[in-house]
């Protein structure tokens, strides 16, 4: 585990923007994580597979980061 990564986990749904949301410090500074919500899922069905899931989900967004994958808006999406 990466120790200039701590996860939040606060998992949550974003309506604004249709996506599961959750948050990572990276030295320091917090960073929004979004996975787009499928269309074969609800908000809320789909919130709890990625709770269920949360250990990938966060070794995923700790790969993006490192890959510097971040959107002009700083956001990591998966």
């Amino acid at each position: 585990m990466n120790q200039q990564l701590i996860f939040n986990n606060d998992f949550d749904i974003d309506l604004r923007r249709n996506a599961i949301a959750f948050s990572c410090l990276v030295s320091g500074l917090k960073v929004g994580c979004f996975i787009s919500i499928p269309t074969t899922f609800s908000a809320k069905e789909f919130l709890a597979e990625i709770k269920a899931d949360a250990f990938s989900w966060e070794d995923s967004a700790e790969q993006a980061i490192a890959d510097d994958a971040f959107t002009t808006e700083g956001e990591i999406w998966l």
